[in-house]
């Protein structure tokens, strides 16, 4: 009977040879998505940039936006992941500060397949690991981790069954366009990393949009103009820069902004937002005073850019909340389904925009 059930015990090891054991590679031998340029330090956004503040050079560490696709006949998949920082803040949880999305390809399509992050510690300079799926379907599977909104990262590895077939998937997306941005564009609010509207849009629409969204600090700087000019593989500019500036400041800094990128990369579009409606207007006057001078002034100057230069463009759609005004996360970033009506509002108008560049 003991030979028996070893016999059975070594039949059952046999069929799930994978359990318990798992390969790691490094996510940049994989195909990295969403770099805007080359960096000194491989997860960052941008490397610093003179005249930069602590906290721009601190968001321009924070990953928001980046992906890794690759293509992998594992069932269990996850990452293993050392912080130099891992995220922390008051509106946004957990899986969206720290944590990491994953997306498999179907019927053309992406779809949400799981996600996590690592609850047991937060410690810089140690691995963290976090399973998304440990029973996948089987078959080689096109895959996207979507990396966190506001968190530094050291290093990071996928985790697949060990001897899995793992390798980079061909670029999932399109042509290379730019999104300077406030904290909508990080992703302030937004329940999961890969429900920030930047990525909702790219996968919506197959354009590659690369997240530069700088929470509180997209302010119409020069120095982020000059910068963002110097990538001559940019095939168009998208902003959401309006949302931070003050009504002065934007009528002080929009034209020598626009001027830098005329300058440096004529003929590139260059498409503009009109900041959201913050719900924290609905009963504060102070509040509805300061942001529609904003967008007021914003409507009055932009409408004079477009009559000015070419390759300018002016979208007003821009609309992250529901007819029950139930999409806030905070009063004043939207919440994940606000990003999902923020993408949707300006989908149309930005896809025929990039269409008339052959894009």
């Amino acid at each position: 009977m003991n030979i028996r059930k070893n016999i059975l015990l070594g039949l059952l090891l046999l069929a799930l040879p994978m359990f318990g054991k798992n390969q790691y590679t490094d996510a940049l031998e994989l195909t990295v998505v969403g770099k805007f340029l080359p960096t000194a330090h491989p997860w960052d956004r941008m490397d610093p940039v003179e005249g930069m503040t602590k906290g721009e050079l601190k968001q321009a560490r924070q990953c928001s936006g980046l992906a890794v696709a690759f293509r992998t006949d594992s069932r269990g998949i996850g990452v293993r992941v050392v912080w130099r920082q891992a995220g922390t803040g008051g509106n946004i949880g957990l899986i969206s500060l720290r944590g990491f999305d994953l997306y498999i390809k179907q019927d053309g399509r992406w779809l949400w397949a799981g996600n996590g992050y690592p609850q047991k510690d937060d410690t810089p300079g140690v691995p963290h690991e976090v399973m998304f799926l440990k029973d996948c379907i089987e078959g080689v599977k096109e895959c996207l981790v979507y990396l966190p909104t506001y968190s530094e990262i050291d290093s990071l590895e996928i985790v697949t069954d060990a001897s899995s077939l793992i390798e980079p998937a061909p670029y999932p997306f399109k042509g290379r366009i730019a999104v300077f941005g406030s904290s909508y564009t990080q992703g302030s609010g937004a329940g999961r990393c890969a429900m920030i509207w930047t990525s909702q849009l790219a996968r919506a629409t197959g354009y590659n949009f690369i997240n530069l969204g700088f929470s509180g600090n997209c302010k119409l700087q020069p120095y982020f103009a000059e910068a963002l000019a110097k990538a001559e593989d940019v095939d168009a500019y998208l902003f959401d820069g309006f949302s931070n500036p003050n009504a002065t400041l934007i009528r002080e800094r929009l034209e020598p902004f626009i001027r830098i990128f005329k300058e440096k990369r004529p003929g590139v579009p260059l498409i503009f937002l009109q900041t959201l409606h913050r719900e924290k207007r609905n009963f504060s006057t102070g509040t509805e005073n300061f942001e529609k001078a904003k967008q007021e002034a914003a409507d009055e100057m932009m409408k004079q850019m477009v009559e000015k230069y070419e390759d300018v463009y002016w979208i007003t759609t821009t609309n992250a909340t529901s007819p029950l005004h139930e999409t806030t996360a905070d009063g004043s970033h939207p919440d994940a389904y606000g990003y999902t009506l923020w993408m949707e509002s300006v989908r149309d108008p930005v896809v025929e925009i990039l269409s008339k560049y052959k894009l």
